[in-house]
């Protein structure tokens, strides 16, 4: 371990991890540190979003994910011991996979794992957690933060990153040293209880709800590729109790069903739904990610996945500005793009809790399928989306938007994803529709992909690969021109497919010295 990394992260958790593999692949010299120990974490932020397994194919764990997780099951909804019939949860519709979403449907992985498998991931990359390391405080000046750092059992440590990445949660101790000003509030006055136990001799067809016992709502879930079931209740008059004996009897009085029993209980968590937001995501040197710039209700299923994303914008734009010149300015759009989204989706948030826990005298509100499933999540208003195109018409893919896959053959026959150019630490150039490739100069080398998509075969161009789309399926996604994809998997860039050069010389320059 290096006391001089250009990034030191704080917190291993998804956000902390995903940040991690993406700087490892890069290779950007960093460090990660923890104050716990690895250990059952629980389940707890279990819904996986399909922009959150694009992420993951990218980083090279998806088929992990796959093997450790599963579809969701339909929900039930009860009154005591009588079944009142399927309820319809739009989140938990298992969809087909199109040419354009391979992964079209939210995926139950216990967040335990999820992070066993970004561990691994990190240890194949070459990095790993450095556990039991406390971060005691820091200091920054113009050009780097220094930080003390106090392992178990040993001495002090300095360590002097040119960056710090707080992604130690929301009781961190990053995000108050900074002096960032931080929005919190609770979202529901009532203490709620989240568990993972095994309760025998309930269905593992169903996630059940019930929604009006006595004392207030109670879900169980049954976790994928285990024997438990996710716990969720809330409480309107006694405070909680957690011991075997006392989640017996909630579940005995809740459900109306004596015969379910509960049986080992793997983790349990008493906690007072909240919401909080910082007012900046970066501070100096210092950035904020996940739970330590935004704390969601763990309504919609998608907090986790927000922080998973926080990382995955800012890995690149590091990977850019330390190994390939780019200015410190291009860090800036870090929060310029992630800080409205998680304002959107604390709202969003916060309007399916109140819908699904609070006000049980009106239906149910569900999330939007847009919304829920972060596809639609763009970066359309920000300062890197450029589209030199006239006259896009409404609903075409822009500048900003997530690029979308396509299947495809390349120029020996075999089949070729979309996904399969974008993946790794580097920009693509996507050139659709287009009479010849433009010729980039020589300083992008291998970290700028090009790629000609054309309708039937033919021979490639120097400097580029062939791609064929028979079946049109990318000239429908994008339709003609030039696209950038970030390393990220948005568009970055867009201009007509015969027009020149120059402004995507422009923009590629932002990105290299």
């Amino acid at each position: 371990m290096t006391n001089t990394p250009a990034v030191l992260i704080v917190g291993a958790g998804p956000a902390g991890l995903v940040l991690a593999c993406d700087l490892a692949r890069r290779g950007v010299g960093f460090r990660i540190v923890e104050i716990n120990h690895p250990g059952n974490t629980g389940s707890r932020g279990k819904g996986t979003q399909p922009r959150t397994l694009e992420v993951y194919d990218d980083l090279g764990v998806i088929d992990a994910m796959h093997a450790a997780g599963g579809l969701y099951p339909p929900a039930m909804q009860w009154d005591g011991a009588k079944q009142l019939g399927e309820y319809r949860m739009t989140q938990l519709e298992q969809r087909q996979p199109t040419p354009h979403i391979p992964y079209p449907s939210m995926y139950m992985i216990p967040q335990v794992r999820s992070m066993e498998i970004l561990r691994a991931r990190l240890k194949e990359l070459g990095g790993q957690v450095e556990f039991g390391t406390k971060v005691n405080g820091f200091t920054q000046d113009a050009d780097s933060v220094t930080a003390t750092l106090q392992r178990e059992g040993g001495a002090s440590e300095t360590v002097r990153s040119r960056y710090l990445v707080g992604a130690d949660g929301g009781r961190g101790i990053v995000r108050p040293t900074t002096g960032v000003e931080y929005m919190s509030e609770p979202v529901d006055s009532r203490p709620m209880i989240t568990a993972d136990l095994v309760v025998a001799g309930l269905e593992r067809t169903h996630w059940h709800m019930w929604d009006k016992p006595k004392g207030g709502s109670l879900w169980l879930c049954p976790l994928a590729r285990s024997d438990a079931f996710q716990l969720y209740a809330v409480f309107n008059e006694n405070a909680p109790d957690t011991s075997p004996k006392g989640l017996q009897q909630l579940i005995s009085e809740r459900t109306g069903r004596a015969e379910l029993k509960v049986g080992e209980i793997e983790w349990v968590s008493i906690f007072a739904p909240h919401i909080g937001m910082a007012d900046h995501f970066r501070v100096g040197r210092v950035f904020l990610a996940g739970d330590a710039a935004h704390v969601h209700s763990p309504a919609g299923g998608v907090g986790m996945n927000t922080s998973v994303q926080d990382s995955y914008n800012l890995g690149w734009k590091f990977g850019q500005v330390l190994l390939h010149g780019a200015p410190d300015s291009l860090l800036d759009t870090y929060e310029d793009e992630r800080l409205p989204v998680a304002a959107h989706v604390l709202n969003y948030t916060t309007r399916v809790h109140q819908g699904m826990w609070i006000d049980h005298d009106k239906k149910k509100v569900e999330p939007r399928d847009e919304e829920n499933w972060q596809l639609n999540v763009n970066y359309c208003d920000g300062p890197l989306a450029v589209d030199e195109r006239e006259d896009v018409p409404s609903g075409a893919l822009r500048s900003g938007h997530r690029a979308p896959d396509s299947p495809l053959r390349d120029a020996g026959g075999a089949t070729f994803r979309l996904f399969d150019a974008f993946r790794g630490p580097h920009f693509t150039l996507l050139a659709i529709g287009a009479t010849g490739v433009p010729r980039l100069d020589s300083r992008y080398g291998d970290v700028v992909h090009v790629y000609r998509i054309v309708r039937t075969r033919q021979a490639a161009e120097k400097g580029s690969q062939l791609l064929v789309d028979a079946e049109g399926h990318a000239h429908r996604a994008y339709g003609d021109g030039l696209f950038l994809i970030r390393p990220d998997g948005y568009v970055g860039y867009a201009a007509p497919a015969n027009g020149g050069t120059p402004g995507l010389d422009r923009y590629l320059a932002r990105f290299f010295a």
